[in-house]
């Protein structure tokens, strides 16, 4: 028993899930940071938003750029090589002076730095495990719930403490120190004389995944056959639709929180809440449930529930309710998070899944690019965020009817 040798794919595992931690830090610290720099440089609620929105207009093309690296070269350089640009853009947006100079780092580095993170980890975790895959992918993208619950209240706590800018560089150094992690990734397990998890010598990955009822293709899909396909198309809205309404909340919770009068530190409570619910339900939902349901099921569940959740924040006003909301959104937003990028394995192989998912990841930054500036303008124009948060409602209604329209992929056949 206790000489049985760990699969390494679980120490790729365990390097991704630090990885992703970042990722989720870089995402959840802007909402606190928002306030403060809005105030250090005088800037609206939608010009501030809009930071965010060009980062992530930076990371659309950052996103495929990136598939193609993981898809080419040595996992370890593409992911060290830009983290470390996100954490340089972390520390000169501590050094800024200007907004133009906030843009450029913030912006600018943050968003083509970062976008190589969790699209790297998925794709190389996703070759690296046949069997248990969703529950693989499902601890690995924990990392951004895990981190928004510590993310939050330490944030806070540093710009309290020391101020917006060394709060900064205090995240910009842990980033640094974190993708040491980086090192234990391999692009693939023959790099290690290995086979994919769940694989015996004389089985293919598409026979292992068909035996667990998960209908893999007979062959890996091309780029261009994937996108010709509607089914590529209708989950790439639903996951549009679930980070504007996602990326709304997140930017947005603290200010709002912040309006309302409730305390700086414990105005951190509640989005921290998003975390921890988020943590949980990414275990029960995509990585238990999902194995004995339908993921078409799980997904109209989550879309329906968090939406429906985001009802209880603009009709109770109490701190009890902006946990509870904080922790039901999390909970069920979480779990549709890894189902997809599950299904985009599934349904067209891994031949090229770094890229197929790179391009897939535009979906999150047009998402980002329209949804907390849209959200920040609406404020700036009403002085409120309840027609915002409507909007968002009607997004994750929207993406749980796509639950009913995704359907298998097939090849077309050429006629002999």
């Amino acid at each position: 028993m206790f000489g049985k040798k760990i699969f390494y794919g679980w120490y790729i595992v365990a390097a991704s899930l630090l990885i992703i931690i970042l990722d989720g830090m870089l995402l959840y610290s802007f909402g606190v940071f928002l306030p403060y720099l809005n105030d250090d440089f005088g800037l609206s609620r939608a010009t501030g938003s809009s930071i965010f929105s060009f980062r992530s207009l930076v990371q659309a093309p950052a996103f495929i750029l990136a598939g193609r690296l993981i898809d080419k070269f040595d996992p370890r350089a593409v992911v060290l090589g830009g983290g470390s640009i996100a954490a340089l853009g972390m520390i000169f947006a501590g050094l800024s002076v200007t907004s133009w100079q906030l843009y450029l780092s913030y912006g600018l580095m943050v968003g083509v730095g970062d976008a190589v993170l969790y699209i790297t980890c998925v794709a190389l975790v996703s070759r690296w495990f046949v069997r248990k895959r969703p529950l693989a992918i499902g601890i690995i993208t924990t990392g951004v719930p895990l981190s928004g619950l510590i993310t939050n209240p330490l944030t806070a706590w540093l710009i309290n403490d020391f101020g917006v800018r060394n709060a900064l560089f205090a995240l910009g150094g842990l980033m640094f120190t974190v993708l040491m992690a980086s090192f234990v990734l391999r692009s693939r397990p023959e790099d290690k004389n290995l086979l994919p998890y769940g694989m015996k010598p004389g089985n293919s990955a598409e026979e292992i995944e068909k035996g667990a009822g998960a209908g893999a293709p007979k062959k890996d899909w091309r780029v261009r056959e994937t996108l010709s396909t509607p089914t590529y198309w209708v989950m790439y809205s639903m996951y549009f639709l679930g980070f504007t309404t996602f990326l709304i909340i997140v930017t947005q919770f603290y200010n709002y929180m912040i309006d309302i009068g409730v305390p700086a530190i414990a105005a951190a409570g509640p989005p921290a809440a998003i975390g921890l619910g988020s943590i949980i339900g990414r275990t029960v939902l995509s990585s238990l449930l999902a194995e004995v349901l339908e993921f078409r099921k799980v997904i109209l569940i989550c879309f329906l529930a968090q939406g429906s959740s985001i009802i209880l924040l603009l009709t109770v006003d109490h701190i009890w309710a902006y946990y509870l909301f904080g922790f039901i959104f999390g909970f069920f937003y979480s779990a549709w998070v890894p189902i997809f990028p599950t299904l985009l394995g599934r349904f067209y192989g891994l031949g090229a899944l770094g890229t197929i998912y790179g391009i897939f990841g535009t979906s999150y930054s047009i998402a980002a690019i329209g949804g907390p500036i849209l959200a920040g303008y609406i404020h700036d124009v009403l002085g409120s965020y309840h027609y915002p948060f409507i909007f968002t409602i009607f997004c994750c209604y929207l993406a749980a009817a796509g639950g009913f329209i995704i359907k298998t992929p097939r090849h077309k056949t050429k006629a002999a």
